[in-house]
């Protein structure tokens, strides 16, 4: 990890956000990134505000297209697929959402998603996340061919407690020396 890596991570911890927004052209999209899904199919808190935010975004008119990204994990349904629902109850029209949903990490979310606006001439993406995981979703998407820029959702409750915000801290700093090491080797993902 390079120390502008660590720089961008701590910075983002201290609530200085260090994202680049976008010139021209402006994102029409933006990537929800699935969370846990609870017993009984409920989305977790930390799901409900990636997804509010997306809709947010949406309804204000910043974004054209939703793709929500998430497969199945401990318990059903897919991300994505509850992921679908929220957006519905938040007045999102069905036919503004793309679905990709088997990736069960990060990086096959990138990889997935970007073949899937490439397919659909998606251009750049928003993608919405918790604000210290968007380094590392933005470093992914990017390494996967797909310009990307963050629209964190700091109504998280990943970003709002500051225990969890520490924990993910120390997470995601890993996680991103685990991805620069084993992504980076060889030419970007056309998967």
């Amino acid at each position: 990890m390079s120390p502008s890596d660590f720089r961008d991570l701590f910075a983002v911890y201290l609530g200085r956000e260090r994202f680049a927004s976008p010139g021209p052209p402006v994102p029409q999209a933006a990537v929800v990134m699935g969370a846990q899904v609870l017993r009984g199919g409920r989305p977790s808190r930390v799901l409900e505000a990636r997804v509010r935010h997306a809709a947010r975004l949406y309804n204000r008119g910043s974004v054209k297209l939703i793709i929500p990204t998430g497969g199945l994990g401990e318990h059903p349904p897919p991300e994505a697929h509850l992921m679908l629902d929220i957006l519905r109850r938040e007045g999102v029209p069905e036919a503004a959402v793309l679905l990709e949903d088997e990736a069960v990490n990060t990086w096959e979310s990138a990889v997935r998603v970007a073949k899937l606006a490439r397919a659909r001439e998606v251009g750049p993406v928003w993608v919405v996340t918790d604000p210290l995981h968007c380094v590392r979703t933005v470093w992914s998407f990017r390494r996967a061919g797909l310009a990307a820029y963050a629209a964190p959702a700091y109504d998280s409750p990943m970003w709002r407690q500051p225990w969890s915000r520490l924990g993910q801290l120390t997470r995601e700093t890993g996680a991103l020396i685990w991805y620069k090491t084993k992504y980076r080797a060889g030419s970007r993902s056309r998967r």
